[in-house]
């Protein structure tokens, strides 16, 4: 998995990374070694954004978050972005069995 951190008006500290590397690895551990990871941090005044993109072959999910705590707002984009990855391999495993049962009523046929 390919991390790659990129912050807007802020300075991208190792405090971050880390913190974003270990939320990314807990959370996202199903990931396939070919997956890119990008996320995207911004302040404005009092308000923190974070962007967390996870593209690998045939999907691409999103999450985004905006908070008062950069931290808080990094943690519910990983979430976000969980949960969307969650949603895609159960929709895809669905799939597969249906193809599955479609062959065996055809091979029976």
């Amino acid at each position: 998995m390919k991390l790659t951190v990129a912050g807007i008006k802020i300075k991208v500290t190792q405090a971050i990374e880390d913190h974003l590397h270990k939320k990314i690895e807990k959370s996202l551990k199903s990931l396939p070694e070919s997956a890119d990871v990008h996320v995207a941090l911004t302040v404005e005044k009092h308000r923190h954004f974070a962007e967390v993109t996870v593209k690998d072959k045939g999907y691409t999910v999103h999450g985004e978050s905006e908070t008062n705590d950069l931290y808080t707002a990094m943690d519910d984009a990983v979430e976000k972005a969980e949960k969307q990855l969650k949603k895609h391999k159960d929709r895809s495993k669905t799939l597969k069995i249906k193809q599955n049962v479609a062959e065996k009523d055809k091979q029976i046929d």
